[in-house]
């Protein structure tokens, strides 16, 4: 009995000192979770930190790839513009030497055409000296000399219409159009064609291409025929002599100039699907020409 009244004794002290344990526990939880959110903070921050880092080093890279593609978007730029400079000057040059080529080939055709003009005229001469010398033995009862020319006596006789000599490839009295060299035909026919005189232009080509067909102005010859017609509004007879030049000439530089004509001669005959697959191909088969751009100008008119 008397001890259990001292534990309820006790027990009235100690009741008091419960909320001051409990408040106790709740300070030091509350201590603790603010530590735990601080900790929470630290890792946070830390972790914000390592990203913008991150995201910092990834910006940088992109910044200095977006640097590098630059100057190499740049470098690419100007190299293509060096190359294209390039190209021009080559082509330039190319077709400087061409001119000079040309120029060169009419020149040894027009020496080749003097060259047997003279073994003509030699030729007659000759004959003359033969003829001469058969006189001569015909009046002096003497054989003339193999290997050996007998020069005649001079005569005071005007040689007779008949006998006058007719010189191979030399122009006479009847025809001034003779003996000509080809740059010269050529020549005549190109300024007939310059003046819009088309019907001598034919003729004066067609001509050439009968006498020197085998020259190195061939292929321009039949060119111009075929410009001459495109000049009459003939298109049908432009086409065809346009083509002769892409046929028998496939290495002649007028060829660009052919296929995009025959174009042009297609489209005044309104089939356009014929135009644009010759203006198509100069494009195609000749794409750093002055047809060619003439061609792609001519094509978006047609779309």
């Amino acid at each position: 009995m008397k001890g259990a009244k001292v534990d309820k004794g006790l027990s009235i002290f100690t009741l008091p000192l419960v909320p001051c344990c409990l408040l106790l526990l709740l300070g030091c939880a509350t201590q603790a979770s603010m530590v735990d959110m601080e900790s929470e903070q630290e890792r946070t921050k830390i972790q914000q930190a390592q990203i913008q880092e991150r995201l910092q080093a990834v910006e940088s890279y992109f910044k200095d790839r977006s640097t590098t593609v630059q100057h190499g978007q740049t470098d690419i730029v100007i190299k293509l513009d060096q190359v294209t400079t390039d190209l021009q000057a080559l082509q330039g040059k190319l077709e400087e030497s061409s001119h000079l080529l040309a120029e060169l080939s009419q020149r040894l055709d027009d020496q080749t055409f003097r060259t047997k003009e003279l073994t003509d005229r030699l030729d007659v001469l000759d004959s003359q000296v033969v003829s001469l010398e058969k006189s001569v033995s015909q009046l002096t009862g003497v054989a003339p000399l193999e290997g050996r020319r007998v020069e005649p006596e001079p005569s005071s006789k005007e040689p007779q219409p008949d006998q006058t000599i007719v010189i191979p490839g030399r122009p006479t009295q009847k025809d001034k159009t003779t003996g000509l060299s080809p740059s010269e035909a050529y020549g005549l026919a190109y300024n007939d064609y310059l003046k819009g005189n088309y019907d001598l232009a034919l003729m004066g080509f067609t001509n050439f291409l009968t006498q020197f067909k085998s020259t190195s102005l061939a292929a321009n010859a039949q060119y111009w025929i075929g410009e001459s017609y495109y000049g009459k509004k003939d298109y049908a007879n432009a086409i065809e002599a346009f083509q002769k030049v892409i046929v028998d000439y496939p290495k002649s530089n007028k060829v660009p100039g052919a296929v995009l004509k025959t174009g042009y001669a297609y489209i005044e005959l309104g089939d356009k699907t014929n135009a644009k697959a010759h203006l198509r191909k100069v494009i195609e088969d000749y794409p750093f020409s002055n047809e060619a751009n003439l061609a792609k100008n001519r094509l978006a008119e047609l779309k």
